[in-house]
């Protein structure tokens, strides 16, 4: 499932991971039904040393192509460098929606995978067919075989801020760009699913919201692509009624 890409998009949605992007299409296609959508993606170098800041340089070269600011969108790890760019350039960012990216940003999958490597005796394999299921929900062994060999290459290929011995913390601090955080109820990488994404109300601001999917685990955007398309749009015409409120009074 894919969609029309634009050379002039309203909204861009950050991928951080060529073997995990196919999740954020359904989302994407849908949105792209009203609005110009990009998808901008960040290929991790093997030769080159994680680090956020050369994903927000790269972002940053490329919104810079572009006439004005956009809307963000970003799942997990690019929801992360979503945050931090919208951070440091709010001026190019007209919002920004988050996807399962709890109050510590820095906690994905990833860091998940690693607790339990840390914690349990069993091979990568089994690891990953377990994550596989805590992160989706589906029961079929040949689906969850296939899906952990998606997050197997993710792992070894893709922009990831953790590792095994060194797992790393980001919390919010306060931006100006309008947010929306979108999480499920059942999603286990938030730990304490509604009271961990809850902890997100002491950093919105007025225009801000919090929306939280009753199922649909880590990887919800997928699975209840329409309720959340339903969402960010009625986020976004927000945005857009407000300010041709201020226009109208000026």
């Amino acid at each position: 499932m894919t969609f029309r890409q634009s050379d002039s998009p309203q909204v861009v949605g950050i991928c951080t991971s060529q073997s995990l992007r196919r999740f954020d299409l359904p989302l994407l296609r849908s949105l792209s039904r009203q609005y110009a959508i990009a998808q901008w993606e960040y290929c991790q170098n093997p030769d080159q040393p994680i680090d956020l800041n050369l994903a927000i340089t790269s972002l940053h070269e490329y919104l810079q192509t572009l006439a004005g600011d956009v809307h963000l969108v970003g799942h997990g790890i690019a929801g992360l460098v979503g945050w931090l760019y919208a951070r440091q350039y709010p001026e190019r960012v007209r919002s920004l929606t988050l996807l399962s990216v709890g109050v510590n940003l820095a906690t994905s999958w990833h860091s998940h995978y690693y607790e339990q490597r840390q914690l349990m005796g069993c091979s990568r394999e089994n690891i990953l067919m377990r994550t596989a299921f805590y992160l989706f929900g589906y029961r079929d062994r040949d689906v969850l075989f296939w899906i952990a060999e998606l997050l197997k290459e993710d792992l070894d290929n893709s922009l990831i801020p953790h590792s095994l011995y060194a797992p790393t913390s980001i919390l919010p601090t306060p931006i100006s760009v309008p947010m929306l955080v979108c999480g499920a109820l059942d999603d286990y990488v938030a730990s304490g699913g509604e009271n961990s994404y809850q902890k997100w109300r002491l950093h919105l601001k007025d225009r801000d919201r919090l929306w939280l999917s009753p199922q649909g685990k880590h990887f919800f955007h997928y699975t209840q692509w329409h309720p959340v398309s339903i969402q960010i749009r009625s986020f976004w015409h927000s945005l857009a009624f407000v300010d041709n409120a201020i226009s109208v009074r000026s």
